[in-house]
């Protein structure tokens, strides 16, 4: 294929794909070949028909989420005659009025034939790094996050925070020079506060958690007047409450679940 095809190509993969976390299947479902081999993440994901494969598609978005993907890599793998190989890497986020906050991380392959002039899927296959999706008994969208998506934010977190230190003293008159990304939340207790930390230490601060905040950087947010998270260790926002990936529950106020759910989506955007 020349230049100017492969590039439509790589663009059509790209389209399919945002179409498809749109809750759109049929749009992919046209470009399928009559001889298409279908793999996805679930273990029954295996069509090697154009029977299978369509049906398995309009069952998965019976329980997709609507989803826009980012920092999305395509390259074309392979270009032989009339046929072409198309690989990318993206991540998944959860749109911003899906009930809760999803994200991870998929790697795709799409092979390509040129069929009467018209761009046809002879095979997809799309998979997430080991350990990144865990889908339950005869599921098929998966609705927890993954080890790889969890250290991909924090090792993004810990090289922006890597130079910066929160200094707290506890009331042992012990002093810590605590990373951001040591910090998992801080629970207010009186005037004082609480420092949960990764390694499951609990630090019992002098300062209150106003000072607390002041000192903590902008990958902390007020969920609650009693509760600081961090937001690079939240692994889903329910009404009325915030997960973290130690599994740590955080009460989230009525009145501003929509208003804290809308700020770390912003976060992750950015």
């Amino acid at each position: 294929m020349n230049k100017q095809m492969l590039q439509e190509i790589l663009e059509l993969s790209q389209e399919c794909l945002a179409r498809f976390w749109q809750m759109d299947p049929e749009f992919v479902i046209r470009y399928f070949d009559k001889n298409i081999v279908w793999i996805g993440s679930a273990k029954s994901q295996y069509a090697d028909t154009y029977e299978d494969a369509v049906k398995d598609f309009r069952e998965i978005i019976q329980e997709l989420k609507p989803c826009h993907l980012s920092h999305q890599e395509f390259t074309v793998a392979q270009n032989v005659g009339n046929a072409c190989t198309i690989v990318g890497r993206y991540i998944t986020t959860t749109d911003d009025n899906v009930g809760y906050f999803l994200q991870a991380q998929q790697r795709c392959t799409f092979v390509w034939e040129m069929k009467e002039g018209e761009p046809k899927i002879k095979h997809c296959h799309i998979s997430n790094p080991m350990g990144e999706l865990k889908l339950a008994e005869g599921e098929k969208f998966v609705n927890a996050l993954g080890e790889t998506a969890k250290k991909y934010w924090m090792s993004r977190m810990q090289s922006m925070q890597s130079k910066q230190k929160i200094v707290v003293t506890d009331n042992k008159d012990i002093t810590y020079f605590l990373s951001p990304s040591e910090v998992l939340y801080v629970n207010a207790i009186g005037r004082n506060c609480m420092i949960y930390t990764t390694n499951g230490a609990e630090i019992h601060s002098r300062s209150s958690i106003a000072d607390f905040m002041e000192k903590a950087g902008e990958t902390f947010s007020f969920v609650h007047r009693s509760y600081i998270v961090n937001n690079i260790y939240i692994s889903s926002i329910h009404p009325y409450e915030i997960r973290l990936y130690d599994g740590s529950q955080i009460p989230v106020p009525k009145k501003r679940y929509v208003e804290i759910k809308k700020n770390l989506i912003a976060f992750y955007k950015e």
